[in-house]
């Protein structure tokens, strides 16, 4: 006979495990849904935007020195840096010392002119002699009174010397050309006054560009001599300005013209820039097998504050879109 104990107890087990069959397979069930449910929330997570970034600095996009050509001393100066000035202001007056007035004027003079001059004047004499001596032989060659080759000696010496008036009169025009031309440019450098025998005591020093004055030579001030070639000034453009940065060729391939980028200058910390790429060079800056390559890449940027400056050091942000 069966014991019914131990029936009791095998119902009782067989009852546990069911209980924990459905609770262990509620639970997968319930864990792969949750799974299921995190998915698409991962999903829809957005991918990082790539990101180039790399170091430059600030630049006038134009800037022109001015010159002091002769050897001057400063009477008043009407520029300060940071002015901004016009095309054709006056930015300094000079007054020629002594020596640059002399060398001016011997300049001036043209001595080659002179002697070209000079040297056609005699030719032409001596043309004419031929001339007289050519047509006296002829008229006694048709008589029969001189050689033929007496007469075609006289008509091989006449035009030598024809060609050689020719070639010096050539050589004369060139020399009155070429004082003609440095009158003018004396004339834009000192000012209407100046002929071929007047040199003015006073010039200037005007803007040659519309800008802003970025330089003074520090020895520039009333009463100051200065050698002639001095730079006195820098006139540049301040808006916009641009930012030159030298770009790894990796970094250029993702890079064109037009593209967006953010400018974050150093001595400004917590201030941003919107800018666009305006030029990238096609030819790298050093060509050597033992050394990365690097391009310029040119970005402008707006500064109608005038708070960037020349010089200024900068971190180039580039986001690309996917």
């Amino acid at each position: 006979m069966r014991n019914p104990g131990n029936n009791k107890w095998t119902v009782c087990l067989a009852g546990l495990l069911a209980l924990v069959w459905l609770a262990w397979g509620g639970q997968l069930a319930w864990g792969g849904d949750a799974k299921k449910a995190d998915e698409p929330a991962k999903a829809a997570a957005p991918a990082p935007v790539p990101e180039v970034s790399f170091i430059g600095k600030f630049s006038c996009p134009v800037h022109r020195p001015v010159v002091l050509l002769f050897h001057g001393i400063i009477t008043s100066l009407e520029a300060q840096a940071g002015q901004k000035v016009k095309k054709g202001e006056v930015l300094a007056h000079y007054r020629l010392t002594p020596e640059a007035s002399l060398q001016l004027r011997q300049r001036l003079s043209s001595p080659q002119v002179r002697e070209l001059e000079v040297r056609v004047a005699q030719l032409e004499r001596t043309l004419n002699l031929a001339t007289v001596k050519r047509r006296e032989i002829k008229e006694l060659a048709d008589k029969k009174l001189a050689p033929q080759q007496t007469l075609a000696q006289a008509e091989k010496d006449w035009q030598l010397l024809a060609r050689e008036k020719q070639a010096l009169q050539g050589q004369l025009r060139q020399a009155r050309e070429m004082a003609a031309e440095d009158l003018r440019l004396l004339k834009e450098q000192l000012g209407e006054s100046v002929s071929a025998g007047k040199i003015p005591r006073d010039a200037t020093l005007k803007a040659p560009i519309d800008g802003y004055v970025l330089f003074v030579h520090p020895s520039l001030r009333e009463g100051a001599e200065l050698p002639p070639k001095t730079v006195a000034f820098q006139v540049g453009v301040m808006d916009p300005m641009v930012v030159k940065a030298q770009v790894h060729e990796m970094e250029l391939l993702k890079m064109q013209v037009g593209d967006l980028a953010e400018i974050h200058p150093e001595s400004l910390p917590g201030r941003k820039f919107e800018a666009r790429i305006s030029r990238l060079s096609w030819m790298p800056l050093k060509i050597g097998l033992e050394q990365p390559t690097y391009y310029e890449a040119e970005f402008k940027v707006p500064n109608p504050d005038l708070i960037l400056k020349d010089g200024m050091k900068v971190r180039i942000v580039l986001r690309k879109s996917r």
